[in-house]
């Protein structure tokens, strides 16, 4: 099973020491911090499983057990369940209004654009993610609750309406038409509502640009001059048309078919969004455990403008920071190492310890007084899984934050016979760039439609029943294959094949077959018998990223085991190099203005096509074939 996560980070422990003197010590704003934090966390968890089990299977159990945590540490928070479902439910509502509010806010103020931006925040998958609407759906639907509902997210969607009628009122003057605005707007937020009840029942693969032209193409038939078709929505009709085949093939059948637009791999402004809106909120491996094995020892990891890193503390947990300073923002530590004591910034020796708190400040008694609490480190998530210490730089907020353990849960027993846990570093971390898109490597690495021509040494090792299986509800993909009995290709696969002794600690089935999984967005494990590596890759702009990976395995003394690995690593080495030019070239391809969008094989390409699916959910102008004029 995997490790549970990492203790709150910033140090706090479930269970206080004893309190000096009999009292009880105040909290300091590092503990009401990470308070907040935990209350959001399990927030986050009691949406999920309501979302998975309904709201009257919802159980402080269940809720505890996907958070992480104790049910102790729930009642601590929420003294019952019935307070901890209704901070669920205004967290949802309170999320919704602020949401309605600031997209209103930022539009043009020009009535069709108030009207666009209400829709488009309507699909977003901040407000409108599969679990939050199944939470909502819930709440609304149950008869107890109803009038709670009514109570919190009654303002919320009054307000969404009263915009929407008072933009529709200035267009029907500004436009001098004869229409009731009442009526256009019950339409349109009739209409919302009906596509909200296609995502509680279609999910991840709802197409949320496909939704927001249907609104389009409702509010067209009163306003057409504002809501007139764009070059690409009738391009893409026309597309639709040609190759369907059959008029009554729904268009989002055709988008899962199709690869993903051209532009959406060379537009800086998009690049710039997936950062915000997917990687910044998403898991990222720093390290293994056998990497931080003792007291003080750390390990930092730079990615997509944050710095963060993970320590050991002499309690054994492992927290992680930003890694910045909280008197001048230098980063405190580089690499990997060891902290004998205090953290010590390097630019002005202020000391913090392995909780984060301030400890020390050079020439403190020239410094005005001031609350040491105030500049404790900056905490950041961090979960361990599997032997892997995960950092999570930015809170994706409730709905949308469930832990590594229980998105790989589904794979836990598979997981745990490799015993990752307990292997150490074969080698240093390869960390590199590459001139291709985040999105072009993993379209590369899902695949095994190219293995044949691309990969020939791999294709000779590998048996032809290729696994593929891939959960919307967890973002995960699991790719494997066995090894043939007569490996063909050259000397490498052959001594390979001959040499790999027997795993005795694995089944039958596992010691002579290569599984990878991959989290969505860009974490994959490589798993084989003699060892085990990840691959991380972070976008480093349109066109460009970041690739890092690192070998483990099992300490071992056996020459067969260790011929094995050398092997391994020379016949994987020239398959990332096939890699990095195949991917190259589809780089300059997309680039090229020849190339609009393809068509994916709905066997071989199946993977691509779920991780494509989750790209248009997290960024729903992706479904435009066309790029906006905006991006």
């Amino acid at each position: 099973m995997p490790d549970r996560p990492a203790s709150a980070p910033g140090g706090a422990s479930e269970s206080a020491g004893p309190a000096r003197a009999g009292r009880a010590a105040p909290p300091t704003r590092q503990d009401r911090r990470h308070g907040d934090h935990r209350r959001q966390e399990l927030i986050a968890a009691t949406i999920q499983v309501i979302a998975t089990h309904g709201l009257a299977d919802v159980t402080l159990a269940k809720v505890a057990g996907l958070a992480g945590l104790t049910a102790g540490m729930v009642n601590f928070h929420f003294a019952t369940k019935q307070s901890l479902l209704t901070a669920a439910l205004r967290e949802l509502a309170e999320e919704y209004q602020r949401g309605i509010e600031e997209a209103a806010a930022a539009s043009s103020g020009d009535p069709a654009d108030v009207l666009k931006a209400l829709i488009d925040v309507n699909f977003s998958s901040r407000l409108s993610s599969p679990e939050k609407v199944a939470a909502t759906y819930a709440f609304w639907s149950e008869t107890q609750a109803r009038e709670e509902y009514q109570a919190l997210c009654g303002s919320g969607e009054k307000l969404a309406f009263d915009i929407m009628l008072k933009q529709c009122e200035a267009l029907i003057r500004r436009d001098n038409l004869a229409f009731d605005a009442e009526s256009v707007a019950r339409g349109l937020d009739g209409l919302i509502d009906s596509l909200w009840q296609r995502i509680l029942l279609e999910r991840a693969s709802f197409e949320r640009g496909e939704a927001i032209s249907l609104c389009h193409r409702y509010l067209r038939n009163f306003f057409p001059d504002a809501f007139s078709a764009t070059s690409a929505e009738a391009r893409q009709g026309t597309a639709a048309l040609a190759h369907s085949g059959d008029s009554g093939r729904e268009p989002d059948a055709l988008v899962e078919a199709r690869t993903l637009p051209a532009w959406t791999y060379c537009s800086s402004t998009f690049a710039e969004a997936e950062r915000r809106e997917i990687h910044l909120s998403a898991w990222h491996p720093v390290c293994h455990v056998s990497d931080i094995a003792g007291p003080g020892a750390h390990a930092s990891l730079d990615l997509i403008g944050e710095r963060v890193f993970v320590i050991r503390g002499e309690d054994g947990e492992v927290r992680g920071f930003h890694n910045v300073c909280t008197h001048r923002a230098h980063p405190l530590v580089r690499g990997a190492g060891h902290c004998e004591g205090l953290i010590r910034c390097p630019y002005h020796a202020w000391g913090f310890d392995h909780h984060g708190q301030l400890r020390a400040v050079a020439g403190e008694k020239a410094f005005p007084p001031f609350d040491s609490g105030a500049f404790s480190l900056k905490p950041v998530e961090c979960e361990i899984a599997f032997g892997f210490v995960f950092v999570r730089p930015r809170s994706p907020g409730p709905g949308g934050g469930a832990s590594l353990s229980a998105r790989l849960a589904p794979h836990a027993e598979e997981l745990s016979r490799y015993r990752i846990e307990e292997m150490v570093a074969l080698d240093e971390t390869f960390d590199d760039e590459m001139e291709a898109d985040w999105k072009n490597v993993w379209d590369n690495y899902l695949e095994d439609y190219h293995f044949p021509t691309g990969h020939p040494g791999l294709f000779a090792l590998m048996s032809l029943a290729y696994e593929r299986k891939s959960d919307d509800a967890t973002r995960v993909i699991r790719l494997s294959h066995a090894m043939r009995k007569q490996p063909k290709g050259g000397w490498s696969v052959k001594a390979y094949a001959n040499l790999l002794p027997t795993v005795e600690h694995l089944p039958e089935d596992m010691r002579r077959r290569w599984t990878y999984f991959f989290l969505y967005p860009g974490v994959a494990f490589n798993i084989y018998p003699d060892g085990v590596n990840y691959m991380h890759v972070l976008p480093l702009g349109p066109g460009r990223s970041r690739i890092r990976f690192r070998n483990y395995g099992h300490p071992s003394d056996d020459r067969r085991m260790k011929a094995a690995r050398w092997l391994n690593r020379r016949i994987n080495l020239a398959v990332h190099g096939e890699d990095l030019a195949l991917i190259a070239q589809v780089q300059k391809g997309l680039a090229s203005g020849a190339y609009s969008a393809g068509l994916l094989n709905p066997t071989k390409e199946s993977a691509v096509a779920a991780f494509q699916r989750w790209v248009r959910a997290d960024m729903p102008v992706a479904a435009n074939l066309e790029r906006p004029a905006s991006l």
